[in-house]
């Protein structure tokens, strides 16, 4: 929680207390973003993630992601911390900040990428947790309230694992916000 002090003729000590990811967005450092389709399927895996440049300055702060499973069979995701990926590498440029009043508004450090159809599982890192996505939903994880913050240099990452026979076709969204 933040606190703001307002100053106004009536109340001269007025306090506001907002939510960290409401007091961000207040600031315009907060932002919302998500890949393109991420294709995968057979014995290759797929991944999608939060990238914090090395030289960006900044800490991210995650405070939620989606994932929508656009195909009729479940799927399971594992969140990875810092850790090496492969593939062909696509970055998003579907991403705004959420407070749109500030103009021009800000840009994001961090970076939304992905890779379809990959053979390697990730290397180094933390494995964090496993998630399993039915079929046809959007599972929601939000709120995080920046329990994961990522150093410049370093990654929050969700891999998909190889699903057998099926195409798999899903989508990452995610909330965060950047502190110098």
């Amino acid at each position: 929680m933040r606190m703001i002090q307002i100053s106004d003729e009536m109340y001269p000590q007025k306090a506001i207390v907002l939510k960290d990811s409401v007091y961000h967005s207040y600031l315009g450092k907060y932002y919302l973003g998500q890949t393109e389709i991420i294709s995968y399927g057979g014995d290759l895996g797929a991944w999608g993630g939060l990238f914090n440049p090395p030289d960006s300055d900044v800490n991210m702060f995650l405070n939620a992601y989606t994932i929508s499973n656009f195909t009729d069979q479940p799927i399971t995701a594992e969140g990875w911390l810092s850790s090496k990926l492969t593939g062909k590498v696509d970055v998003s440029c579907h991403y705004a900040a959420g407070n749109q009043a500030i103009v021009p508004p800000s840009q994001p450090m961090v970076q939304i990428k992905s890779a379809n159809f990959v053979s390697d599982n990730p290397k180094g890192g933390t494995y964090t947790f496993t998630r399993r996505v039915e079929a046809g939903i959007t599972l929601t994880k939000h709120d995080f309230q920046g329990m994961y913050i990522i150093p410049p240099g370093s990654s929050f990452a969700l891999f998909f694992l190889p699903p057998g026979d099926k195409l798999i076709k899903i989508k990452i969204a995610f909330g965060w916000w950047e502190e110098n």
